[in-house]
């Protein structure tokens, strides 16, 4: 029999055999008859429980992909199962069901069974397969063990494909049965039970939906089964755990209960009463055996894994995760007694948390073989599902909905963990600061306003200097150290000249090599806090060369998990510095170098690359920028010509590219414009000098990649570094020559030009105008008149072409600065040059003035960002102020306006929107250019005066380019905007 002979191939360990027979399969699929032949081998006696497996998976896989026509289906010619085969195979399960299902006793075979009849089930009951109910209603209500297990199983499958419109009819004649096989706790295993209360908790919430919309029927039901199902969970909730199993039934439980009471949070306020001592009691109860079994026990904790329930762990640690997400769900209730009855017992529920929060050995050994996984765990940032994490983010939340009421609750618990008789317990020790620290801004905030019951409960100055205590106590353990240190950290404003010293000590020594992993983490975190402090700061300079030293060996050291710390505190006291020596510069450069080399992919990594090279340049320190641009600029140049021959290798040419001309950018930026952009000019001689090594090192590797990759972030990156170029070093651009024999005034416009055609992407030209601009205004006075017009008409093309606001913006500022710097000349230029082609539907505007004005006025009310609106606003003021009759006689859109057409009093009901014509849903009112100009200027004055500067978005025209934006205004014959020969 081939499909016999298939399904053992499929099963082979050879591959070109199970590769051979994989794709038979894949291919009798789509064969008629096939779904019929595998339905009848399911139930063959011949059959090996792993061929029926495999049959199993086959045709489920083939009714979710050929049981009904895809939607996706435009030609209608995909292969579907004809109706008549559909209909054997529905009555060939249906009578194995009745009898022979014995032959699937074995759990995967069971579940597979069912996931093939739910697949049947969401695509044809009721109206094509109205047997399978009865069957399975058959089924629950006998008295065979293995019928009852199996109908619990497809239901809690087949549960989500229930209609709001039969849920109450299934509830009404299932639950009676569910009820009684609920409470044979000796019959039935965990793993049925938990079924059982994901069948109840999926259909009473549907019940619930429909009883919000007022079907009676529904309130009645869920009144006569809520209050029912409750008590008898909250039954099992309290019975004893036999095997790890057993949690599967309390965490459904706990879920059931949690959604209870997130989607009826008034309903259930009477019941909580009844169930919230029963969820702390059963963290009392379990608390001692979780510190004995879990906490202590060397091994791993016994997990089991949920089949049918999404795929989650279940075991004793999963059980109490669940208990705390029943809180947070129960804390969001909007009711008042809930939440009092939530904070009345809250301290001792935070003290009973604090238990679970204990480190484990098994996590210590695990640490100790992998220390980067205590970074994974522990960060503050840390995505690992464990106890701790989801403690503290119940935490968290407590705090976020209770306010002070949840940190006094939580401060009085931590202390009395902390003044416990058995304080040799440093695990607890440490969970407590856990608490504590996580509650600290909270707790410095109620301090400062002399909250009474705050400060009753937590001596400030004591308890740091507690923590200082065991912070030096190298007796200690490391894990209680370090946090004791992140604690600190936490407390970091609080403290007075005197502690903070005595804090920013211990945190450097916290960062030398010999220290422990934990130790350094939380160090680079305290320092990072440090700085965050006013006091803090003055300190820093003090000892910015032992700190940057100390952590800079951390850097060079760190594994994955810790080099984002390393490098992040790093960059911050960096940013910070005031001075720094000569060797330790090349050190941080060297080694931010290196790191880059090795994780081009990382983004992170390089954002803080820029960071430091940018705090390095912004020292004013002309040692430091030599050596940057020594040791950086060479590497870029190497890493630019790279990408382009990685290419068609291994494909990470265009990563290495964005990176390389990234860090360029941000080289340029802060070379030529960070450090006093107005003695900063392109005639300097320091700074023609160094655009020269810019040029002879960078200039040509960036084209040829700009020439070889069309990636965005490249391109715009790219672009940027051009118009630093054009701005700081024309004469070595124009001195330089290609190995193409072209200089570099040409080159430039050769890559503009790539970046105004249509061919590259509006995403990837967002930056284009900052260059254009630049190129106009220094070297406009020297270029053709023809090129000039012939760059101006790219421009009006590509705004005529695009509807990006971003490149909108970009390409109307060239024209707001050629206004700026120009004058009233720029309207003579422009009424002599053509416009580009309209798009379909539009008026051909008869010169590219026409054109410019009616586009810029039409989207100047997208624009973004502060400077960008100042520019673009000035210069149309300025236009304005001119009274040019050719300005004046323009023509724009105007507002949208009501439809003249049709009945437009009373309500607008889509029915009515559908029945008017299209051309009728929008129109517009035409308008002069002034007109639209003083609606634009009120609003924008209107923007300026409601939101703050510091709100205002910047964009990548921001003044970065070196202008004041007082020159920007003013104008005038003095105007930063000049050209360069001005």
């Amino acid at each position: 029999m081939e499909l016999v002979q298939l399904l053992d191939g499929s099963l082979s360990a050879a591959t070109d055999v199970r590769a051979m027979s994989e794709a038979r399969l894949t291919e009798l699929l789509r064969t008629p008859g096939f779904a019929l032949q595998l339905g009848e081998f399911l139930f063959s006696a011949e059959a090996s429980e792993s061929q029926r497996q495999l049959s199993a998976l086959l045709l489920k896989k083939l009714v979710t992909s050929y049981w009904v026509v895809n939607e996706d289906d435009s030609d209608g010619f995909s292969y579907v199962v004809q109706d008549q085969e559909k209909i054997q195979v529905k009555q060939a399960l249906v009578l194995a069901l009745q009898q022979q299902l014995e032959l699937f006793a074995g759990s995967k075979l069971q579940t597979a069974l069912c996931l093939i009849l739910t697949a049947i089930f969401e695509r044809d009951w009721p109206d094509q397969w109205s047997e399978i109910l009865p069957t399975v209603m058959a089924m629950i209500s006998s008295q065979d063990k293995l019928r009852i297990d199996f109908a619990v199983r497809f239901l809690s499958l087949a549960g989500g494909h229930f209609s709001s419109d039969n849920c109450c009819e299934l509830v009404a004649s299932v639950f009676p049965h569910l009820r009684r096989v609920f409470v044979l706790v000796k019959e039935f295993q965990a793993g049925t039970r938990s079924r059982i209360a994901r069948i109840v908790q999926s259909s009473l919430l549907m019940v619930g939906m429909e009883a919000q919309v007022g079907n009676p029927t529904a309130v009645q039901l869920l009144h006569e089964n809520t209050t029912q199902w409750i008590a008898l969970f909250l039954e099992q909730l309290v019975m004893p755990v036999q095997s790890v199993k057993d949690y599967s039934i309390k965490i459904q439980i706990l879920t059931t209960l949690a959604s209870f009471v997130r989607e009826w949070p008034k309903e259930m306020t009477g019941l909580m009463p009844q169930i919230m001592p029963q969820v702390y009691g059963l963290m009392v109860n379990d608390a001692e055996a979780y510190e004995r079994d879990v906490v202590l026990s060397a091994s791993q904790e016994e997990e089991g894994y949920d089949s049918d329930g999404e795929g989650a762990l279940i075991g004793r640690s999963a059980m109490i995760i669940a208990a705390f997400e029943f809180l947070r769900g129960a804390v969001q209730a909007p009711t008042k007694k809930t939440r009092q009855l939530i904070v009345g017992g809250l301290a001792d529920f935070v003290f009973i948390m604090i238990g679970y929060m204990q480190i484990t050995v098994s996590q210590m050994e695990s640490w100790q073989e992998d220390p980067n996984k205590y970074v994974a765990d522990e960060d503050d940032e840390s995505l690992a599902f464990n106890v701790r994490n989801a403690a503290t983010d119940l935490l968290t939340e407590l705090e976020a909905v209770l306010g002070r009421k949840a940190v006094v609750a939580a401060l009085d618990a931590a202390q009395r963990r902390l003044k416990a008789e058995n304080t040799s317990n440093w695990r607890l020790q440490e969970a407590a600061l856990l608490v504590v620290g996580c509650l600290a801004a909270s707790t410095l905030e109620a301090i400062s306003k002399n909250a009474a019951d705050i400060s009753q409960l937590l001596d400030l100055s004591a308890f740091l200097q507690t923590l200082f205590k065991v912070m030096n106590a190298g007796s200690q353990e490391i894990y209680l150290r370090a946090r004791a240190l992140w604690c600190a950290s936490r407390f970091a404003k609080g403290m007075n000249q005197e502690m903070l010293d005595a804090f920013l000590q211990v945190a450097i020594l916290g960062v030398e090599q010999g220290q422990v992993l934990p130790v350094r983490m939380y160090a680079c975190r305290a320092i990072g806090a440090i700085i965050c402090n006013d006091r803090g700061k003055a300190r820093l300079q003090e000892a910015s060369a032992i700190i940057i030293d100390r952590l800079t060996s951390l850097a060079e050291q760190s594994t994955h998990e810790t080099l984002h710390i390393a490098l992040e505190t790093l960059v911050v006291v960096l940013q910070e510095s005031k001075e720094l020596t000569l060797e330790s510069a090349q050190r941080v450069v060297a080694c931010f170098l290196h790191r880059w080399s090795q994780n081009l992919n990382d983004p992170l990594i390089s954002e803080l690359i820029d960071g430091a090279f940018g705090a390095l340049l912004q020292l004013d320190n002309t040692a430091v920028s030599m050596t940057v641009h020594e040791q950086v600029l060479p590497v870029i140049r190497s890493m630019l010509v790279q990408s382009v021959s990685n290419l068609e290798g291994s494909g990470n040419g265009v990563y290495t590219a964005g990176s390389a001309v990234t860090i360029l950018k941000t080289l340029l930026r802060h070379s030529f414009a960070s450090n006093s952009p107005r003695s900063t000019s392109s005639a300097d001689p320091a700074t023609q000098q160094l655009g020269g090594q810019f040029v002879q090192l960078t200039f040509e590797p960036l084209v040829v990649v700009l020439g070889a990759i069309d990636d965005e972030k490249v391109l715009n990156a790219g672009s940027e570094c051009l118009k630093w170029f054009v701005m700081f070093a024309v004469d070595p651009l124009s001195a330089y020559t290609t190995a193409a024999g072209g200089n570099g005034i040409d080159t430039t416009l050769s890559v503009s030009a790539k970046l105004l055609s249509p061919a590259v992407s509006d995403a990837s030209a967002t930056c284009v105008g900052g260059l254009i601009t630049q190129i106009l205004l220094k070297l406009g006075p020297g270029l053709p008149t023809a090129t000039v017009q012939s760059i101006l008409s790219a421009v009006c093309a590509r705004l005529a072409a695009t509807e990006l606001p971003s490149l909108v913006q970009s390409l109307c500022m060239v024209f707001a600065r050629l206004v700026h710097s120009h004058g009233h000349e720029v309207l003579n230029v422009l009424e002599q040059l053509p416009p580009p082609p309209a798009p379909e539907g539009h008026d051909q505007a008869p010169n590219m003035l026409t054109f410019v004005f009616r586009t810029w006025i039409e989207k100047q009310q997208d624009f973004y960002g502060l400077y960008c609106i100042k520019v673009t606003m000035s210069a149309l003021i300025k236009v304005v102020e001119w009274n040019d009759s050719r300005i004046n006689s323009i023509v724009v859109t105007g507002s949208a306006v009501d439809s003249a057409s049709g009945d437009t009093t009373g309500i607008q009901t889509r029915s009515k929107a559908r029945s008017s014509p299209a051309s009728s849903k929008t129109q517009y009112t035409m308008v002069h250019f002034l007109t639209k100009f003083v609606v634009i200027l009120a609003k924008t004055m209107l923007n300026l005066a409601e939101e703050e500067e510091e709100e205002w978005e910047s964009t990548d025209d921001d003044s970065s380019d070196g202008e004041g934006e007082d020159d920007v205004i003013s104008g005038g014959t003095s105007s930063v905007f000049a050209p360069a020969g001005e």
